[in-house]
């Protein structure tokens, strides 16, 4: 993810694959750039870093019905609540894409290593 979101990133914070619960601001929720999943982006909660998080649709976690939708031509997006629903029950991961101290060689993600809940999303573009 690119700054300015991530200005406050604490680069020093060392890798710890810690649970830190719901993160304390809501994520923004858009299209990914082919339109066949949802992006979510927002602060990581322990390193402050700018994170960003897609999810394909069809895949388990992101909505959507697996094996029938990905047996349709052409994915379909779920409705935005069938999306919010599933990404607020989704275990997200800091990919702010900083090699924190201590990241281990086989780390699935690139980040601080902290694992967190939402609050709640909103849609990206959205003003209020």
């Amino acid at each position: 993810m690119s700054e300015p979101r991530g200005i406050r990133h604490d680069f020093a914070t060392a890798y710890g694959e810690d649970y830190v619960g719901v993160a304390p601001e809501a994520f923004v929720r858009g299209p990914t750039a082919d339109g066949q999943g949802v992006r979510v982006e927002g602060t990581c909660p322990r390193c402050l870093g700018g994170t960003a998080s897609e999810y394909r649709y069809g895949t388990p976690g992101t909505g959507t019905k697996g094996l029938l939708d990905r047996l349709r031509a052409g994915r379909q997006a779920p409705a935005p609540r069938e999306q919010d629903a599933a990404l607020l029950r989704e275990v997200h991961f800091c990919e702010c894409g900083y090699a924190h101290g201590g990241l281990p060689a086989d780390a699935p993600f690139v980040g601080c290593g902290a694992s967190w809940r939402l609050p709640g999303l909103s849609e990206e573009g959205a003003t209020g």
